[in-house]
């Protein structure tokens, strides 16, 4: 897969994470830039749009999204 189409937008992209890039780097690596269908973020965009998703969510915090696309 290629980049995500959000990148530019994307605040989690963009200025999470500062403090631990090794961290970023990795999740940057596996959600944003090879497979952002496993995105929590992508998947709530896609399913109630981009204002839907809450600045301080997570790639991996698949858990909460659920509840987000209610």
């Amino acid at each position: 897969m290629s980049d995500c189409p959000s990148l530019p937008k994307c605040p989690f992209f963009n200025d999470r994470m500062a403090s631990r890039p090794a961290m970023a780097a990795m999740m940057k690596r596996n959600y944003c830039q090879t497979d952002n269908s496993q995105c929590a973020r992508w998947q709530v965009a896609q399913a109630k749009g981009g204002a839907a998703v809450p600045a301080e969510l997570y790639p991996n915090e698949l858990e909460k999204v659920a509840a987000l696309v209610r």
